[in-house]
């Protein structure tokens, strides 16, 4: 019998947890600090001077269990909030290939984006964190 009480428990906590999960995401919130339960890490990992213009290069890694890493060329110092929305909009923005190693990340200023080259071999957990932009 104690166990028909812990899964009704079980299943009360799941269903509340799920329910907040959705709603802090609800756009019809009046609350403009509603947060996702899994918030990205943003990072400024380079910046760069071309034509009078700065460049901020982004690394925002996304995801709770299966994490993607994305790279964002900023043409204005943007700032994150708690929920890691910037106050700008990117330029250029783009899923890295994470089984594989980025060798350059070249600006186009022309056409405001970045070229990504990539070759095979053993990945570093940590080598798109010190990605930088070279121009091409």
């Amino acid at each position: 019998m104690w166990y028909f009480r812990f899964f009704f428990v079980l299943n009360i906590v799941i269903i509340l947890i799920t329910t907040m999960g959705i709603s802090s995401c609800s756009k019809t919130s009046s609350n403009n600090s509603d947060c996702p339960i899994a918030v990205d890490t943003v990072n400024i990992i380079d910046e760069k001077v071309v034509e009078n213009t700065k460049y901020y290069l982004v690394l925002r890694i996304s995801g709770w269990h299966d994490k993607s890493e994305i790279v964002e060329l900023y043409n204005e110092k943007p700032s994150f909030d708690r929920c890691s929305k910037s106050d700008v909009e990117p330029v250029y923005g783009d899923s890295l290939e994470l089984d594989r190693i980025v060798t350059h990340l070249y600006l186009d200023v022309e056409e405001k984006s970045l070229n990504i080259e990539y070759k095979d071999g053993e990945l570093n957990k940590d080598h798109n964190k010190n990605l930088k932009i070279e121009v091409k």
